[in-house]
Parts: structure tokens; C-alpha cells; sequence
């Protein structure tokens, strides 16, 4: 009986796996446009900001200068508990675009998940019905508001996730890596939705209608993946969130591996809390995908099974799990060699992304035990550079 468990575990582990590297090879090749609409749609464009001043300028100066009618959209910058200067870098924009930039300083709170409570603060004081999120750290490209505005002009959407790139990929070894996980996970979301699956949105060069975010209770305050918790609950209600290659920012991703632990640990332990909340709701391929998703964690820590093999050796059993395991692992290498080339990652590190794999499969384990000891929920700002400013994109 435990040579057909460990098998079997081991199977559908590597199945998953292939799965996802599929999804992420389809959405590789996915070049959308959509065509630019510079119509009425009104945007609250709303930037959460706790110790951001190194990148907070950034993403203004981007913002400001989008191309986009200036009456047709604002900026709300909301400042939360920050020992920096942020709030100073934020009231200069302010004096300088007053009619553009809003500047808000909360006051503290003892929420796990500050960002939403911005959000959700700031939800309340947007003059328009779309809302568009950016982490302080994002550098857009300056057409995302008018790609956004021909997509919304499907009513029966709700949200929409634009393409997000690391722009710090070759700061040094940890951002590799980093790069490498994150748009494993980028290019398998542009693969979902390319065939109408499942598609989560990401926290950042993300835009809701305002009207749907309000019905389904706001942003989780309690939640460490928000952006996930509010997925789920928007579909299960069937309203639809697409992913749009041609709205395209750029974001930081972790330059060291205390804020590397850190920032995915946090992210693989909000997705053992989130709460499917599917009564009611019917049940389809999006809903069954999501699943799929927040289950990550889950699968991750599974993938100690495949060290068990040894333990059914040498039955028909192990040579088939054994096949399933080494085809799961080339393709996932193949994967992660397409990705290294198209973002200039250098060739070792397709390779050595098998080994971070199971650095990953460590950190998900860690989560897991973090939740079933019920350690104190805290959402932990990931550290920024700053450093790259290099001119991108338009």
C-alpha cells in the first residue's frame, strides 16, 4: 500500500509540474496587442507607500506622464507608518502636479496587511470607478492607462493584470534566480490566459472596477496575498479577470536573500490562508485552475515524495514514478533555458534553477509549519534598491 501512495504522489506532483511548464511555454509565445483607447474611462490610480523613497519618484514621474487626457485620472499616493522620507517625496509631486497627485498619510493600525488597508482606505476616497494599483517599486510603461481603457470596454469584465518583468534582473545572483521564479510564474499566468483559465491578479499594474471590489467585501486586511484572496472571490461570483501582454510594467525583484526569504515567505503562507469560497459559485475550469493555484504550496512540499522513491525501489512502480519525475525535470529546465534567453539570464543558471527549486520546495515547507503553529501573521515589505533607472520602454 505505500509503494502505491509514494507513487502516486509522485506522479501527480510531476504532472502538475508539467502542467505549469506547459502553461508557462504557451504563454511565452502569446503577443496580444490590443488597440489603444483614449476614451472616457476614468482611472483612481492608488500607490501604497511604506519606506519607498528610493523608487517612489520613479514610478510618479512615470505616472505623471502617461499618455492619457490629465482631467481623466488621478493619483493617490497613501502613505503608511514610513521612517523615510517618503511622505516629503510625495507632497513634492503633490505641489508640483496638484491637480494630478494626492498625497494621504494614515494613521497606525495593527492590521497583518497594511497594503490593503491602504487600498481599501483609499478605495473610499476615489472620485473614479476604475482602480488602478501600483507597488511603489513598478515603472510602467507610459500607455498602460490607455490599453486598460479599451480593455474595460467589455462590461462583464472586472479586473485586469498587465504583463509584469523583473528590471533588475542581472543586479546579481539572487535577482537571477528571483527572475527566474517570477517569470516562470508571469509567462504560466499569460499561458491561463490564453486559453481562458484562470487568472490571478498580481498586486501590481493591476485594475479593478471599484463598483465589484466593493460587492465582494474590499481587500482581505487579514490576508498576506490579497491580490489572490480578491481573485478568487471575484470569480467565484463569475466575473471575469483577464491578463493583457501589451499593458506592461517593470518591478523589483528581491536583491538579497534575507528579503528573498522574507518576501516569498509571506507569499507561500498567505496561500494556505486563502479561503476559496466557492458556495454558491459554479464550479468550472477557472475555479478548478485557481485551485490549482493556491494549492501551489502544497504541491511544493509534496515534492519531498520523490526523495522517497528509493523506498519502492525496484518495483514497476518506482520506473514508471522515476519516469514521471525525470520528465517533469527536463521540462522544467527547458522552460526555464526559454526564459533565461529571452531575458538575457546567463546559461548556468538554467541549470542551477533545478537546484533553487528545491530552495523553494524549503521555504514552502517553512511557510507550512509557520501556519500550522499559527505564528503571527505579518506582512513584511520587501527592501527596494532603487537602483536602476535606466530609461525603459515607453
Amino acid at each position: 500500500m505505500l509503494d502505491e501512495i509514494i507513487a502516486f504522489i509522485s506522479i501527480l506532483v510531476s504532472s502538475w509540474s508539467v502542467y505549469n511548464s506547459f502553461l508557462a511555454i504557451y504563454g511565452i509565445t502569446w503577443n496580444k496587442i490590443e488597440t489603444k483607447d483614449f476614451s472616457d474611462k476614468t482611472f483612481s490610480i492608488i500607490i501604497p507607500a511604506k519606506n519607498e523613497e528610493k523608487v517612489l519618484g520613479r514610478l510618479l514621474d512615470r505616472m505623471v506622464n502617461q499618455e492619457y487626457d490629465k482631467s481623466k485620472y488621478e493619483i493617490i499616493v497613501v502613505e503608511d507608518g514610513s521612517t523615510d522620507n517618503t511622505y516629503q517625496v510625495c507632497k513634492q509631486y503633490e505641489n508640483l502636479y496638484d491637480n494630478l497627485v494626492h498625497c494621504v498619510k494614515l494613521t497606525p493600525s495593527n492590521v497583518p496587511n497594511g497594503k490593503s488597508r491602504a487600498l481599501n482606505y483609499a478605495m473610499k476616497v476615489a472620485k473614479h470607478e476604475i482602480i488602478g494599483i501600483f507597488d511603489a517599486d513598478t515603472v510602467p510603461r507610459l500607455d498602460v492607462l490607455s490599453y486598460a481603457s479599451s480593455v474595460f470596454s467589455d462590461p462583464q469584465i472586472a479586473g485586469v493584470q498587465g504583463k509584469l518583468i523583473p528590471i533588475n534582473v542581472r543586479e546579481n545572483i539572487i535577482t537571477r534566480f528571483a527572475s527566474l521564479e517570477e517569470l516562470y510564474y508571469e509567462y504560466s499566468i499569460a499561458g491561463r490566459a490564453r486559453l481562458g483559465l484562470f487568472v490571478p491578479l498580481e498586486g501590481t499594474c493591476t485594475f479593478v472596477r471599484k463598483s465589484l471590489v466593493q460587492e465582494v467585501g474590499g481587500w482581505n486586511e487579514y490576508s498576506l496575498t490579497e491580490d489572490l484572496d480578491l481573485s478568487i472571490r471575484l470569480v467565484s461570483k463569475g466575473y471575469k479577470i483577464v491578463y493583457v501582454p501589451s499593458i506592461m510594467a517593470w518591478r523589483e525583484v528581491p536583491i538579497s536573500l534575507r528579503w528573498l526569504i522574507k518576501q516569498r515567505l509571506r507569499w507561500y503562507r498567505g496561500h494556505f490562508e486563502v479561503n476559496l469560497k466557492l458556495r454558491g459559485s459554479k464550479i468550472d475550469l477557472r475555479i478548478i485552475d485557481g485551485a490549482l493555484i493556491v494549492l501551489t504550496p502544497i504541491f511544493m512540499v509534496l515534492n519531498l515524495v520523490n526523495y522517497s522513491l528509493i523506498l519502492i525501489y525496484p518495483t514497476s512502480l518506482f520506473i514508471v514514478a522515476t519516469a514521471f519525475v525525470s520528465a517533469a525535470s527536463f521540462v522544467s529546465f527547458i522552460t526555464a533555458l526559454t526564459i533565461s534567453k529571452k531575458h538575457l539570464i546567463e546559461f548556468p543558471y538554467s541549470i542551477l534553477s533545478l537546484v533553487y527549486m528545491n530552495f523553494v520546495v524549503l521555504l514552502n515547507i517553512t511557510a507550512l509549519l509557520l501556519e500550522i503553529t499559527r505564528r503571527p501573521r505579518i506582512w513584511v515589505k520587501t527592501e527596494r534598491s532603487g537602483k536602476v533607472f535606466t530609461e525603459i520602454g515607453r
